[in-house]
């Protein structure tokens, strides 16, 4: 019989335990029967209500179709996690059939729904038939509309702690200090409750911020902020509904026993940023996987950056774009590799539906070649997915193009993408010359692109940064690490890195004081990618923050009985201490722990992604912002001759004084098979 083996979903009894407990047990009319849905119409979805059975407490979950457009307000929508897809309870309906449910589910209906049977609520795991595919495409496709057209969304991070309870609290605090000072009409501000003005901050001062900021970091760390699908349900909620009569927050952040609003919670984090004091958010996370590292940020911290942002656009009516919205879900997680793309849907502008289709049917490398081919084939829109695409970053999926990004593959450092990739006066990289769109060729039934390019150089060598280097999961804040860790040997490594590269530099010019100084000014500029955030801070306010950074580095490395004493010593000198972490963290935003490398006729110093290798080739391709790196595809090579050869992508990269169209009176731009792939492989002109 159906789920006989899973108990039947009740309420907790609350005057018999202070923390309420999941309880089920067999049901003596136990509604084996599976629960059949009936069939959806057009614009419709299901609401759910709860009640409860009286004597036996068990839970019973009601379904009614309600039309979208006119239940406007009506319902609330649930966030949350899945977690385990194990069913672990039964529970009943209203007919007497019954569901399977997960944990997660579970909770919700018990300690959230349950508490307000007047309500009806829409929760994807019960009001979609998860066994209709052609019902869950549908539904799929209406959930930014159903997010939009909610009264509140209910974001469920699960039952919590004393820790979590600690972190709401002082959220809360930290928040009504900000209302207060606006209601005296001054600027924000928390540093004076929360540290020592940036004028004498120290190591001890950032240490002391760091304990009290603790909870709030294991809050931040959350699985619920990683949620790729999280992305639309927060940015998208209550959109169509007014906000002139709202009583209650449109999203609230809720465990079992507290919740903050979303707003408030987003507003302390912003002026967190705002006094530089996020540095006490970042922990330490194990860099197994490539995406941790010391001081590394939570992500809740950057989840909450961006909602913010795009809930900002979507109240304004600003259209978010597709590869707007499929960059920024790259660095969150899906149970499907194919949510990576299908979550982004609901708060992107209209496409396509034909071209950018839902199909839980179709394979996961079909999805990502469909969806990719479609995005090049929109002349109106630059390539972006170029730059996420390549050999040199981490992928699952290696039966894909080298031309088609795998999705399903969070890669910390993207190659430089156009809409982050601002270079020198806050200009964006231009390495192919005046803005123009490329032109591309696809061949669908080759697997294959054409582009033009100019063939530049080749890699000679690569220098890797020292294993002990941060993590790349790091993003705009980063701890203290250069100053907090005690191995010498970590100094010493960083200190044989930077010189390799200098002895590269030098070996390309004759010996004299100046070419000595330019290779040190290309050294610390390819390291912070030539950044100049605004007029305000000079080439020179960088150049001291590198020098200040490279002699804390000597420093730390030098024969001292004790680096713990250095730190100490360090942190007593304010103006060195600023100055090495703004390069630092310059130095994380931009480099990161991609590799450095040096090519052989022009003697080009750059970076690029780790699965880079000597002999890379360096081009330029037209249309494109950056540079890129192609592999040739030597399997195939006795196919090829007297045609063009085959090649890989390999990944974008960036070259200093190669990113603003110095590279176009280097070559022509040559358009034969320019860039053919083919199982993986890839096809430039006779180069």
């Amino acid at each position: 019989m159906f789920g006989t083996s899973l108990p039947c979903l009740t309420v907790p009894n609350k005057a018999k335990a202070s923390r309420l407990e999941l309880r089920g047990r067999q049901a003596k009319d136990p509604g084996t029967e599976r629960y059949q849905y009936a069939p959806l119409g057009e614009h419709q979805i299901r609401v759910l209500s709860i009640s409860i059975e009286p004597g036996t407490g068990f839970v019973v979950c009601n379904f009614d179709h309600r039309n979208l457009e006119s239940s406007l307000g009506a319902y609330r929508a649930i966030s949350y996690c899945w977690g385990d897809p194990t069913p672990s309870y039964r529970v009943k309906c209203g007919n007497g059939q019954s569901l399977l449910v997960t944990k997660s589910a579970a909770e919700i209906l018990t300690l959230v729904l349950s508490r307000n049977t007047t309500d009806v609520y829409w929760i994807d795991q019960l009001c979609i038939n998860q066994e209709d595919i052609v019902e869950k495409s549908a539904q799929v496709l209406m959930m930014g509309q159903i997010y939009s057209s909610t009264k509140q969304v209910i974001a469920w991070l699960g039952r919590g702690n004393a820790d979590s309870k600690t972190a709401i609290d002082f959220v809360e605090m930290l928040y009504k200090e900000i209302e207060d000072i606006k209601l005296k009409g001054l600027q924000p501000t928390l540093t004076p409750i929360l540290s020592l003005p940036v004028t004498i901050r120290t190591i001890v001062s950032e240490r002391r911020l760091s304990r009290k900021c603790y909870p709030l970091t294991d809050f931040l760390k959350n699985p619920w902020f990683e949620r790729a699908w999280v992305m639309q349900e927060v940015i998208m909620a209550c959109a169509k509904i007014d906000d002139s009569s709202r009583l209650e927050p449109p999203v609230v952040v809720a465990f079992e026993k507290c919740s903050i609003g979303f707003g408030a919670l987003a507003e302390v984090l912003r002026i967190l940023e705002t006094d530089n004091l996020l540095l006490a958010l970042s922990y330490d996370k194990p860099d197994s996987d490539g995406t941790g590292g010391l001081g590394t940020e939570p992500p809740g911290l950057t989840a909450i950056r961006l909602f913010s942002r795009l809930r900002n656009d979507v109240s304004r009516h600003f259209p978010i774009r597709l590869y707007t919205g499929l960059s920024r879900a790259w660095d969150f997680k899906a149970g499907n590799d194919r949510d990576k793309l299908y979550a982004v849907r609901g708060f992107c502008e209209q496409v396509d539906n034909a071209a950018f289709r839902l199909d839980y049917a179709a394979t996961v490398e079909d999805v990502y070649k469909t969806w990719t081919t479609a995005l090049f084939e929109r002349r109106d829109w630059y390539p972006w997915q170029l730059h996420m695409a390549g050999i040199g970053l981490r992928r699952s999926y290696t039966s894909l193009p080298s031309w088609v990004p795998d999705y399903s593959s969070s890669s910390p450092w993207v190659q430089l993408r156009p809409e982050t990739s601002a270079g020198r006066e806050g200009d964006y990289y231009r390495a192919s010359g005046a803005p123009r769109m490329p032109e591309i060729i696809i061949d669908r039934l080759a697997d294959s692109i054409r582009l033009r390019a100019i063939h530049i150089d080749k890699i000679e060598v690569i220098f890797r940064q020292p294993s002990m280097q941060m993590g790349s999961g790091l993003r705009y804040q980063i701890s203290n690490q250069l100053l907090l860790n005690p191995d010498r040997k970590t100094y010493e490594a960083r200190l044989e890195w930077l010189q390799s590269i200098l002895n590269f530099l030098r070996a390309s010019a004759p010996a004299s004081e100046d070419n000595d100084n330019q290779a040190v000014q290309d050294l610390w500029q390819t390291i912070i990618s030539n950044y100049n955030a605004s007029e305000a801070s000079p080439d020179g306010v960088f150049w001291e923050a590198f020098e200040s950074w490279y002699r804390v580095l000597e420093f730390l490395a030098g024969n001292l009985r004790s680096s713990l004493i250095a730190t100490f010593a360090m942190s007593r000198a304010g103006d060195v201490y600023n100055r090495t972490i703004m390069f630092e963290t310059l130095k994380m935003k931009s480099l990161g722990d991609r590799p450095v490398f040096g090519t052989c006729q022009k003697r080009l110093l750059g970076y690029g992604p780790k699965g880079m290798l000597a002999g890379d080739v360096l081009c330029i391709v037209q249309g494109i912002c950056t540079p890129f790196l192609l592999r040739e595809d030597t399997s195939n090579a006795g196919d090829c001759e007297g045609t063009d050869k085959r090649w890989r992508v390999v990944g974008a990269c960036y070259v200093h004084r190669l990113m603003y169209g110095e590279g176009t009176v280097m070559g022509e731009m040559k358009f034969r098979s320019d860039l053919k792939t083919e199982n993986d492989t890839a096809s430039l002109p006779q180069l």
